[in-house]
């Protein structure tokens, strides 16, 4: 399982807190959570999104099935 530190910015939380109190716990875990998949299918892969390398894994399985 990939390690994840995630960093909050003040001015984006006063910034989103401002605009639409609602929203911005919404906006900030759906940030958070892309940020955990990210590192999660960089880690399965053992590559960034997009990059070929010779590490490269073929595929990532999901819930809905593998993607390459």
């Amino acid at each position: 399982m990939a390690q994840l530190n995630i960093t909050l910015n003040q001015e984006e939380i006063l910034d989103l807190l401002s605009k639409d109190r609602d929203k911005a716990f919404a906006t900030l875990l759906q940030n958070s959570l892309n940020m955990l998949l990210k590192a999660e299918s960089t880690a399965q892969l053992n590559a960034e999104p997009y990059e070929r390398t010779d590490e490269r894994k073929g595929s990532l399985a999901t819930a809905s099935g593998t993607e390459t």
